[in-house]
């Protein structure tokens, strides 16, 4: 029996020109197409939550080439701070009888199994939660490439930690209970890098 780990595939960041292939030749079909059939929806929770992130390492300048999955917290920044990303709208892709309560997901984690600090234990993994919310309420202008439709509040997971410890969700009202720094996109930098909040 072969006992020799598999190790990690290390990948690499593609551009979108790379091409499908059969039998060792080119087809008429590339990568950027596959993205644009799969994440056109840019308001569908899970590619919304996708584009949060997106959007925060862009305001915070951070350099990695690809995201990645299962990680124990979304995004790190190049000064070291772990960050979780969690996204939220009133405006669902799905019919609505009104609009959606904002509620983000907050529930401790027992972490990759991976990760050196493992111990089998739940916690919240990052130095920061930003919560961020797509405040559009109209469907016929609702953007999320427009970033001045988005609210980002800032909170520091210690206080997660200290008055919601076991809480698996909490909903808007809950969290301005916390006093998290509420910013925009062009603030979202400032907030987390010199600590205002």
């Amino acid at each position: 029996m072969n006992n020799v780990p598999i190790p990690e595939i290390v990948t690499k960041k593609k551009s979108g020109t790379e091409m499908f292939q059969f039998n060792n030749k080119n087809l008429n079909i590339n990568l950027l197409k596959f993205w644009s059939w799969n994440q056109s929806n840019l308001i569908e929770n899970r590619t919304r939550g996708l584009l949060a992130e997106f959007i925060v390492k862009n305001a915070l300048e951070i350099k990695s080439d690809y995201r990645v999955e299962y990680a124990n917290y979304d995004l790190i920044s190049n000064e070291g701070l772990k960050l979780e990303i969690i996204s939220a709208a009133y405006i669902q892709s799905w019919t609505q009888k009104k609009h959606s309560e904002i509620k983000f997901g907050i529930s401790p984690t027992v972490g990759s199994k991976e990760n050196p600090t493992f111990d089998g234990k739940k916690r919240r993994w990052s130095d920061y939660y930003i919560f961020c919310v797509l405040t559009n309420k109209d469907q016929n202008t609702i953007n999320p490439l427009d970033l001045s439709q988005w609210t980002f509040y800032v909170l520091k997971t210690e206080i997660l930690n200290i008055f919601k410890q076991n809480q698996k969700t909490i909903g808007l009202n809950s969290l301005l209970e916390l006093r998290p720094f509420k910013c925009d996109y062009l603030g979202l930098k400032k907030a987390v890098l010199t600590k205002e909040i």
